[in-house]
Parts: structure tokens; sequence; C-alpha cells
């Protein structure tokens, strides 16, 4: 009954270009699955495990055509749990919202193989895990999600709910996460996102925004 799709991209900023891969199945017959202890989450030959008895580290694995990753991760801030309590409001309605935490910062080495070359590889990684029955209400096309690791040790994590009018939605917010790992709420009302630049589908039924400028004041941030 379950059904399973994994995404991996891998930009490549040398050269300019942008690899891309999906994979879709069910979890019949062990192609696909999740499980809890020890964590295992897998879609054919890719997969994310814990690599000893605790959920930390994993490794990650997953490649494409001419492109593949084997990466190691461990947090070096605790988890943080985003709106309340771990609950995170996303509209009005009953049921629009999600159960949400986030990995801000973690300790990543490994390899990154882009088409003949393979690195050795050491830098951060962010892991988001976020579920829900329900997300949007009617008066809501979605929204931009934006993470930022800054050099001072700080993390910053701001979301803003896009309504169908273009206006901000008013359950938009945010974190900023201390070099220690304490969470500081960004309020909508602190924040200012401003559409730089947009992109149309090729059918032109839909335009999204793909650049944007994003100030908060309050935190010396832009």
């Amino acid at each position: 009954n379950q059904f399973y799709m994994g995404h991996l991209a891998v930009s490549d900023g040398g050269r300019k270009t942008f690899h891309a891969f999906e994979r879709f199945s069910r979890g019949g017959a062990g192609l696909a699955g999740a499980k809890a202890d020890p964590l295992r989450v897998w879609l054919e030959d890719w997969s994310m495990e814990s690599v000893g008895p605790e959920t930390f580290p994993l490794r990650i694995r997953a490649q494409g055509d001419d492109a593949a990753i084997d990466l190691t991760v461990r947090p070096q801030k605790p988890k943080v749990l985003q709106g309340d309590r771990g609950l995170s409001q996303k509209g009005p309605g009953a049921g629009n919202a999600s159960y949400y935490y986030s990995y801000t910062r973690l300790g990543t080495e490994g390899t990154l193989a882009v088409g003949d070359d393979t690195l050795q590889v050491t830098g951060h990684s962010w892991l988001d895990r976020e579920w829900s029955t329900s997300a949007l209400g009617p008066n809501q096309e979605g929204w931009d999600w934006f993470s930022l690791q800054l050099d001072d040790g700080r993390d910053l994590m701001y979301y803003q709910l896009r309504n169908t009018d273009g206006s901000a939605g008013r359950f938009s917010e945010g974190v900023l996460v201390g070099p220690d790992g304490e969470k500081t709420t960004i309020s909508r009302e602190e924040v200012t996102v401003e559409v730089e630049k947009t992109w149309t589908s090729t059918d032109g039924t839909h335009t999204y925004p793909v650049q944007w400028t994003l100030r908060i004041p309050s935190k010396d941030l832009n």
C-alpha cells in the first residue's frame, strides 16, 4: 500500500551544470521501505541508514547516470522543534499544520562523484523532517523556504507562505538557531522578502519566484 519517491540533485558550480534524478517504487517485495530501529530508509539502492545502534551517524547513498553521493553526517547542534514544540501551523483551518523538526548543522564527510571525477568532500548539511495530512488553506498556493548556515555559527530557517493574491500569509515564520543550539522564533513582522526574479513554466501556466532579497533588521541580517 506504500508508494515511495526519491529525488537527488547535484549542482556543479564550476562547470555550471545541474544533475537531477528521481525514482519511484512500491514497498512490495522489499523494493522500498522504512524502519525506525535501527533507522533505515531505502528506495532500491538509494538509502539513508544508521551506521551503529544510535540514529546518528547516518550514511546517505544515492546515484544517477552521471552523479553520486556517499556521505556520513553527524549533528553538531541539538534537534530544533519548529513551531510550537514541533507543531508548525500553516493555515487557519483544522489540519493546516505539520509536525516539523530540523537538524540545522550536520558535520558531513564522504565522496561526491560528478561525471568522471570522484571527490573526497567535507562540509555541513541540513536535515529537515516534516509530515502532515494537509497543510495549506484554500487561499494559499505554496511557500518559499530558506535555510542559511552563517559564518558566525548561527543558522536561519524562514518560510513565507504565498497567498493566491500574492501577499505573504500570516502564518509565515522562522527560527534563528545560535551556535549553542538556542532557538529564537522569527515572526513574519520581523522579515521582509522581496522577489527579484521569477520563472514561468514552459506551458505558461505557472510563475514561480526564483530570486529574493530577505531582510531581518532586528537580527542584523540582510
